[in-house]
């Protein structure tokens, strides 16, 4: 029996020892990426600040001993032979599109200034697995001028002042709607001759911004101030210290069946406009009941279109959600119904309403709620 238990026992070690090694990973290798295709060497940019700004990069495939696609790296240098300063993941393809912001941070990790023109220099790194190959295709010189921004671009920004509607106590400070990297936008009634400063943050650690000579600054702590009190739409690009300012003047809301029952909404704060006790009428057509919406706001005397996706056509299915997001701004072109618009949900036919919308960063998307009142 005793030899019986042994036998077992050594063949138990056996088979663990077996799963052990066929667990074990063996990395199948990689090939380097040996040709670069875009840009050339040499290749000059003039960084933008638009979102849609990008630099396309491609190079010609590695390959992987196990068959399947390698995973790529862009790589950046601050000089030929350097260390990397950047990487910049591209996945599984042999090409990819870099945004010019991207490229700023790239820059400004190679130790170039803001607005100033420099190079760095770029190739791919292919890997497998575990398994990295090293940098063969000789690097790449990208020649560029940097963006006029800001080295450090806070995540979220806040307006405080004595000019805004929450007062100089920064614990109240609002906070801005970001838009994409480094921009901002704000909705906020200001009072002309009175200040404001902009706030990376509402602890002691914050960076503060004002505006001198018509952009944006880090380096003055002196309030900035406007010549006409009223609402404004705030928009900035930390990216090209860029700052501009759009007078609100009204917002109305536009029932297109109904335009005689159009209505100015009130301001009531925060980015926000009321509409009280508006009364719901659908239009019946031969085709239906016409149900559709969407708002015209005001700036600087040209009238806008706010409304949801465009092409929407169906009513929303709940009473709030995604179906409320103001999607699309487009000039309003004297058509009523225009391509952009909502539609009231069924309930709210024959009813009371107040429609609140709500364009302030509070909210994770600029939207409305509509309310049955009566």
């Amino acid at each position: 029996m005793k030899k019986i238990l042994n036998i077992l026992m050594a063949a138990l070690v056996l088979a663990g020892v077996s799963c052990t090694d066929d667990l074990e990973y063996k990395p199948g290798g990689v090939t380097p990426v040996k040709t670069l295709l875009l840009p050339a060497d040499n290749y000059y940019v003039e960084l933008q600040s638009a979102s849609t700004a990008t630099l396309c990069f491609s190079w010609e495939p590695a390959l992987a001993a196990d068959g399947q696609l390698p995973h790529y790296e862009v790589v950046f240098f601050s000089q030929p032979g350097g260390e990397i300063v950047y990487r910049y993941d591209a996945g599984s393809s042999t090409s990819i599109d870099i945004a010019h912001k991207e490229i700023n941070r790239i820059a400004n990790a190679a130790g170039i200034d803001v607005g100033a023109d420099g190079a760095v220099y770029w190739s791919v790194v292919s890997s497998r697995g575990v398994d990295t190959a090293p940098v063969t295709a000789e690097p790449r010189k990208l020649e560029l001028t940097r963006l006029l921004g800001f080295n450090v671009i806070p995540d979220q920004l806040f307006l405080t002042g004595e000019a805004t509607e929450v007062g100089e106590d920064l614990s109240n400070a609002c906070v801005g709607r970001k838009t994409g990297d480094g921009e901002f936008t704000f909705y906020q009634k200001l009072e002309a001759g009175k200040g404001f400063t902009f706030v990376s943050s509402k602890g002691d650690d914050r960076t503060t911004y004002t505006v001198v000579n018509g952009v944006l600054s880090d380096e003055s702590v002196e309030p900035a101030t406007i010549d006409r009190s009223g609402i404004y739409r705030i928009k900035l690009d930390l990216n090209v210290r860029g700052i501009t300012f759009e007078h609100i003047d009204r917002v109305e809301f536009n029932f297109a069946p109904r335009t005689e029952d159009n209505r100015d909404m009130d301001y009531i704060g925060n980015g926000c406009w009321k509409l009280s006790n508006y009364s719901v009428e659908f239009r019946e057509e031969s085709w239906g009941l016409d149900q559709r919406y969407n708002f015209h706001p005001v700036f600087d005397g040209v009238m806008y279109v706010w409304a949801g996706a465009k092409g929407n056509d169906s009513s929303p299915s709940e009473l709030s959600g995604a179906d409320y997001y103001i999607q699309t701004e487009n000039l309003y072109t004297g058509d009523a119904y225009g391509p952009e618009k909502f539609k009231f949900h069924s309930d709210f036919n024959g009813k009371k309403v107040d429609i609140t919308l709500i364009m302030s960063g509070d909210v994770e998307n600029c939207t409305h709620v509509i309310e049955i009142v009566g």
